[in-house]
């Protein structure tokens, strides 16, 4: 049984890797251990592409699965590849063979063991880390982790022949003691550092900033004593703004073993231990990127690598479309290095073992930039190499790339925010935000084609294409449709612009609903428990959930012109004395996908499902005795369970 121990700064027995030792880093892309090759997953097109560094000419794309999302190379050039939708390994060996090895559902990160023998996976449904023995394809240990584990880094060993220590970022923030996801500094990002016997899980914290709180953890690396985490700060209370909502951040962590790090280095020079050392007793670094002193706006960071000296950090901007340099080596006077343009949504990036050439891979240009990075004065893209064709129709691949995009001045001001700033891949940040309407949890928008309109938990717009209100007014974007927006339940937005049209037919139909642990007896007998009780009354049909509009669009505002009042239930969850809508109740939300969507009800107030079924409306129509059951399945809900009518 793990044991988890909540801490910040703690120390164990576990020893970080040498000064120079590379760790083993997941990511979309990956170096083999000789340098001669990058292998680049292609997740729209089920494949994976290996390119020649040497020629940088790319082979033919490789079918792997259904979802491709992290890949690894093992020393003999073993090719490891986390298939998040198929639930499974995509293990292709030296000679092209290709096999499989089922982990479990989303696996999100793959990473190896410094002998390549060993594959470490984070599972973002049911929160584990995963071992895997590639030699006989059998996973050999599971460890349960918060929630949402993303990325991960292996640790080896001083002699770099074993596993030290294995750190995994979790994306979503979890609530701090007396705090809240409405609250600035109500939350905390985590970090599990996890033993090399996975025995053992201590859980660290990126603290809120004077800004918000840590969010959205996409990027790790780890270089000796300390982790490296790319996120987003999120600032959900008053005032609401698109300059104040969500912000960029840089943080060290440090981890446990500082000490051990000392005793057992080979260091490569003076001043690298040196370094090292004083990051035992120093203060954390902790960068708002942001701030002027930095750079103008940047959004959405996915990935970050640093040097094998530990002396620069570089960044990928998922939604600012650039590469982004800071020199770490001093803690007290971090230096903006500067940026590189990319191509379109960079999700991550690698760096040539003498750290002269930056490989990032660009998602939905299907493309790798190749950039050197040996001259600090050069500022231009390097090679794009084209890695796979396009999959995606042309509507499709215009709405995803706006919807991923905050450089668009149509989209977003300054490049401050875009759709996947509270959106990521289409989930839920786990934020309540303060909006004009009333405090509001965001909500997933994973099938939403099956679910509305109405769309908003209070009923207020009657198509997709009112995310133009959205742009204008909270994100204070240009507009994707010329003159002035519509009233919400007005006339209809649909129509007025291609691009607005893209971006509201790929909002409907753009994302899967992540796919549910495994089925478990209570989960079956929890479906009974459903049928009995009558919840399909409000939560059937394909959507889960009974919200259909009642006319065309333009024509079902209720007496008070701001809500589609026909599809609101008083479920009693709005305070009398509380301003914005809610005094008539909500929509029946949808029941996909709720074990990656806490905290739950309109503003985030429920952490769990007993909260929810604890609501006056629930009591009595459910036995206590049946509760645990019935919450087994509804967290088992998936894209793949039959929906009742």
């Amino acid at each position: 049984m793990a044991v988890v121990v909540l801490a910040v700064g703690c120390r164990s027995a576990q020893a970080p890797q040498p000064v120079g030792m590379a760790t083993a880093r997941s990511g979309p892309l990956a170096l083999s251990p000789d340098g001669r090759s990058l292998w680049v997953v292609n997740p729209d097109a089920g494949s994976v592409t290996r390119v020649d560094t040497g020629t940088l000419v790319a082979d033919a794309p490789i079918p792997v699965g259904e979802e491709p999302w992290s890949v690894a190379v093992a020393p003999d050039g073993t090719v490891v590849v986390a298939d998040r939708a198929a639930g499974r390994l995509a293990v292709i060996g030296p000679g092209g063979h290709l096999t499989h090895v089922s982990v479990g559902p989303e696996p999100w990160a793959v990473a190896l063991s410094p002998s390549g023998d060993s594959a470490y996976v984070t599972l973002a449904s049911g929160g584990q880390l995963v071992e895997v023995y590639l030699r006989t394809g059998t996973v050999t240990r599971r460890v349960p982790l918060a929630p949402a584990p993303s990325a991960l880094v292996v640790v080896p060993t001083p002699d770099g022949r074993g596993v030290s220590q294995v750190v995994v970022a979790h994306l979503l923030a979890q609530l701090l003691p007396g705090g809240g996801p409405d609250q600035n500094y109500g939350m905390r990002g985590v970090l599990s550092v996890v033993s090399s016997d996975m025995a053992a899980v201590t859980e660290l914290s990126v603290e809120p900033y004077t800004f918000g709180f840590a969010n959205l953890l996409y990027g790790l690396d780890v270089y000796g004593g300390s982790a490296w985490v790319a996120h987003s700060l999120n600032q959900p209370e008053e005032p609401a703004g698109f300059n104040r909502m969500v912000s960029t951040a840089l943080s060290e962590v440090q981890l446990e073993g500082a000490e051990m790090l000392r005793a057992g280095a080979n260091p490569r020079s003076d001043s690298a231990s040196a370094r090292v050392e004083s990051a035992s007793t120093r203060a954390p670094m902790r960068l708002e990127l942001n701030d002027p002193l930095f750079s103008t706006p940047v959004n959405s960071p996915t990935s970050v690598a640093l040097t094998r000296d530990g002396r620069i950090a570089y960044l990928t901007l998922g939604g600012s479309d650039v590469l982004m340099g800071i020199d770490v080596s001093d803690p007290a006077a971090p230096r903006l290095i500067g940026f590189w343009p990319t191509g379109m949504n960079p999700r991550g990036v690698v760096l040539s073992r003498d750290g002269r050439t930056a490989y990032v891979m660009n998602y939905l240009s299907r493309d790798v930039s190749v950039i050197d990075l040996s001259d600090p004065r050069n500022r231009t893209g390097g090679t794009r190499v084209k890695v796979v064709g396009e999959t995606l129709d042309p509507q499709t691949l215009t709405g995803k790339r706006l919807f991923f995009n905050a450089n668009d001045p149509r989209i977003s001001t300054l490049g401050w925010i875009s759709c996947a700033s509270c959106h990521p891949d289409g989930g839920s940040d786990g934020t309540t935000w303060t909006l004009p309407e009333g405090p509001r949890q965001t909500a997933p928008l994973w099938q939403l084609a099956l679910r509305g309109p109405p769309f908003h938990a209070s009923a207020t717009r009657d198509e997709l294409q009112d995310v133009e209100f959205d742009i204008v007014n909270l994100m204070r974007g240009e507009g994707l449709a010329k003159g002035p927006s519509y009233p919400l339940l007005g006339a209809p937005n649909g129509g007025r612009s291609e691009a607005l049209d893209a971006l509201a037919a790929f909002i409907a139909n753009g994302f899967r609903v992540p796919r549910a642990p495994e089925t478990t007896g209570d989960a079956v007998r929890g479906r009974q428990v459903f049928a009995s009780a009558g919840c399909a009354a409000c939560h059937g049909g394909p959507g889960w959930t009974r919200n259909a509009l009642p006319g065309e669009p333009g024509t079902v505002a209720g007496p008070g012109g701001e809500q589609v009042e026909a599809v609101l239930i008083d479920v009693g969850t709005y305070p009398d004395d509380q301003p914005g809508l809610g005094a008539n109740g909500f929509k029946p939300p949808t029941l996909l996908g709720l074990h990656a969507s806490a905290p739950y009800l309109h503003n985030g107030s429920a952490s769990d499902l007993y909260e929810v079924l604890a609501n006056p409306q629930h009591v009595g129509v459910v036995p206590g005795a049946d509760f645990h059951d019935l919450v087994a399945f509804l967290l088992n809900i998936d894209g793949e369970t039959e929906p009742f009518e």
